[in-house]
């Protein structure tokens, strides 16, 4: 199948470009080029993936939360389930404490 003729005769071929885009940047497939910042910026991230790992759990905390209280009072099997996975859970973290952090 020839799709060139298509492309010639297509109603979409006058609309302008989504906001935001640039020819010159997504034609543009240079490596990018190592700087002296690069190692400040590298060492940031490292900090903010390391912010993130410690905060993972506390964030977590909102949704146990409700989700131990959607699962009612009642003694039943999901309300069992969920009270078992909350207080496994922080054991769980405790145990794979050291998979975050290599080295």
């Amino acid at each position: 199948m020839d799709y060139t003729s298509l492309e010639s005769t297509s109603k979409w071929r006058n609309l302008p470009p989504p906001p935001g885009f640039s020819k010159s940047s997504a034609s543009s497939s240079k490596a990018p080029t190592k700087s002296s910042g690069s190692a400040a910026t590298y060492d940031e991230l490292k900090a903010k993936r390391a912010w993130d790992a410690a905060i993972a759990p506390a964030k977590a905390l909102p949704m146990q939360a409700f989700m131990l209280y959607m699962s009612g009072g009642g003694v039943q099997i999901f309300s069992m389930g969920i009270v078992f996975m909350l207080l496994l859970t922080p054991f769980k973290n405790v145990a794979g404490m050291n998979e975050g952090v290599p080295g």
